[in-house]
């Protein structure tokens, strides 16, 4: 079986276009899960601040309330988990962005253990 050297150029310009476009639909995949991280990172980190501001300070104001009063434990433990609420929302944008690129990389992997997908927001 003999290859031309017209054959063999153009198998490999349309193997460089197949390989063109499937880098470019997961450009577009890439791209448009950064910005949706990016925006829900954005958002729940500003109510993680918002909920470790605001249960500090009801913290803090049940502690001065007197002990007499019915819901001085009930607001002690609201504001608690307020802050708890908080921490937890910080862990899920500390781990979002990874938690997406292991998504993305996900039966993408090629010999040698590396993955073909990377994701840098």
């Amino acid at each position: 079986m003999r290859v031309n050297k017209f054959q063999l150029l153009l198998y490999a310009v349309s193997a460089a276009s197949l390989l063109s476009v499937a880098s470019a639909q997961q450009s577009i995949i890439s791209v448009t899960l950064c910005g949706f991280v990016n925006g829900i990172r954005g958002i729940i980190g500003i109510l993680a601040i918002a909920l470790f501001l605001i249960g500090g300070v009801l913290y803090a104001v049940s502690h001065f309330l007197p002990s007499s009063l019915d819901f001085k434990k009930s607001l002690t433990s609201w504001s608690t988990a307020m802050i708890v609420g908080g921490v937890i929302g910080l862990i899920i944008v500390l781990l979002a962005q990874p938690i997406v690129s292991t998504i993305m990389g996900i039966g993408t992997a090629v010999p040698g253990g590396v993955s073909g997908v990377s994701i840098s927001c």
